[in-house]
């Protein structure tokens, strides 16, 4: 058990305004607690509490911190707290430089905190492995030229590296641990995260301005303001909430706030996209919902959008990672691709249309969301089973394809049994060939096992596994599968589904280029501080004919 008893830290004069005041926290064993906040809240302070080191000029005025009976402020225990503590700075490799390999990096860092105790390379070998790293002669590498991911997995194994005689730490702190990564290098960063969890099996707080890094990793989210904790909640995965489709919150690199600006829209007359400016709306309220969910992929009254969003956005306070707020109306079998640079907050929208975030007095939020002209809830879990399966999110998970056993055959009919429960099972037969038909894949891959496909087989299956539920809309994370091998394959299948099935496709990506005719229109969001996500309607003009110009 991890607690902090009106924790206050200040300058050792009290003259200023503590960083910490009156924090009161309760962290049970093996947890990971994100504590999240903008600059200046008092993160890292916090960080530094935790492992008994606080800077020259802080120092604790009032309460206490304790790790199980163990307080690490205590005088007498500083030196102590090294073997208790396991530490990540935001200068996650800041240890590494100098170093000339990884073995003397490693080495460095036991000695340091371990002194006298022996160790050899099975030692460090073993801190590594923590880390998913199990290629013994990455210790005679120049860490400066490792991959960007495989240089910070190392500077996470240094941190974590203990000698056997040691024992497991009771807290590991790790500050910004995805600082200046780019998402696909994040997402390697994340999974061995996960996997040093399962490992050490240890409490794990993480402190970041990352909302999307805490949603996927943590078990428990605190927000932190000027010095307290205002809020803790525990996130709800939108694997959980999305009957069914994968749903991975990715991560995105580190920086500020996100930001919303407008490039401009094109659209052809099929897709009739409207785009408005508008301000952000604090706070959810439950309304009553105004019209039935139509059932079925085309039973919607042609009238009606098949999405419409009105001032829809995610805030936290201070903006703290924040979508721009987004007003849009796509009708059946229309296409728009909202397009921006990592950390523009477009994956934290996709979470939140189908329900993947939870809202809560921190985190809010704000707008409409209708499908069908019907309103829906934010959480996944106050909509019905026909809510969640008309609006769907596509996501490619090479960790997940690979661990997935099941058959396609198996897989594909289980999702529309979920869909269709009262089809004869030749009927959910026929669907399943529709299906497979639809993203190209052939029937002899139907009693293939889904690990055993071609990773741009995979990816085009994750696509007929969210049309199986009939959905009326489709949010594509086009982020990651445009960098995946068979893109340009996945995406012509998604043009096919709109033409066939009549669902509208929302695509989020950095490049509407790589989407090929999948969309009809863009919109474009950018970096600065956040404003409104306003767009103009060109119509006439397809995406195809202006790149050309």
């Amino acid at each position: 058990m991890i607690t902090c008893e009106r924790l206050t830290v200040g300058g050792a004069a009290g003259a200023e305004r503590p960083v910490l005041r009156n924090l009161n926290a309760r962290i049970e064993h093996g947890r990971v607690r994100a504590v999240v906040g903008g600059k200046g809240a008092g993160k890292t302070v916090l960080g530094w509490a935790l492992r008994g080191a606080l800077c020259p000029g802080l120092s604790r005025t009032a309460g206490s911190v304790r790790l199980g009976d163990f307080d690490p402020l205590a005088r007498a225990a500083t030196a102590e707290a090294a073997g208790h503590v396991a530490w990540l700075s935001e200068d996650a490799e800041g240890e590494l430089r100098g170093a000339a390999t990884v073995r003397d990096a490693l080495a460095s860092a036991l000695t340091a905190r371990f002194p006298g105790i022996a160790f050899d390379d099975l030692t460090l070998c073993a801190a590594l492995a923590r880390l998913g790293i199990n290629d013994p002669k990455i210790l005679d590498r120049d860490p400066e030229l490792l991959p960007a991911g495989l240089r910070r997995r190392v500077a996470l194994a240094q941190a974590v590296a203990r000698p056997a005689s040691a024992g497991s730490p009771k807290l590991v702190v790790l500050d910004e641990p995805l600082a200046g990564l780019e998402r696909p290098v994040a997402d390697e960063v994340i999974d061995a995260l996960a996997g040093m969890r399962r490992a050490i099996r240890t409490t794990v707080i993480v402190l970041t301005r990352d909302l999307e890094l805490a949603q996927r990793f943590a078990d428990e989210i605190s927000v932190l303001e000027n010095g307290q904790i205002v809020e803790t909640f525990c996130p709800e995965r939108a694997a959980r909430r999305a009957n069914g489709v994968t749903a991975r919150p990715l991560a995105r690199g580190a920086g500020d706030a996100p930001v919303a600006e407008v490039a401009g829209a094109t659209a052809r007359p099929r897709a009739k996209v409207v785009a408005e400016a508008a301000a952000v709306t604090r706070g959810t309220t439950r309304r009553a919902k105004s019209g039935p969910l139509a059932q079925g992929p085309l039973a919607a009254p042609a009238a009606l959008p098949a999405l419409e969003l009105r001032n829809f956005a995610v805030t936290l306070p201070g903006a703290l990672g924040a979508t721009p707020p987004v007003s849009v109306a796509l009708q059946r079998g229309g296409g728009l691709a909202i397009t921006g640079p990592t950390g523009s907050g477009k994956s934290m929208l996709a979470l939140a249309l189908v329900g993947g975030v939870s809202p809560s007095s921190a985190l809010r939020i704000g707008g409409d969301l209708r499908i069908d002209g019907a309103l829906q809830e934010s959480r996944a879990a106050a909509r019905t089973a026909a809510e969640r399966r008309a609006i769907q999110l596509v996501t490619y998970s090479t960790e997940r394809a690979s661990s997935e056993t099941h058959t396609v055959r198996t897989l594909l009919r289980r999702a529309v049994r979920r869909a269709r429960p009262a089809v004869s099972p030749s009927a959910v037969g026929s669907r399943v060939s529709e299906l497979l038909a639809l993203v190209a894949l052939g029937p002899d891959r139907l009693l293939v096992r889904v690990c055993d496909l071609s990773r741009a087989e995979q990816l085009r299956l994750a696509l007929a596994r969210a049309l199986a539920h009939d959905p009326r809309v489709l949010v594509l994370d086009g982020g990651e599968t445009g960098e995946a091998e068979g893109s340009a394959e996945f995406f012509a299948a998604c043009a096919r589904a709109r033409r066939s099935d009549g669902v509208a496709l929302l695509s989020l990506s950095r490049d509407a280029d790589a989407l090929g005719e999948c969309c009809d229109a863009e919109m474009r969001i950018g970096g600065g501080s956040p404003v409104p996500l306003a767009g103009s309607l060109i119509e006439g003009e397809p995406r195809s004919a202006r790149r050309a110009a």
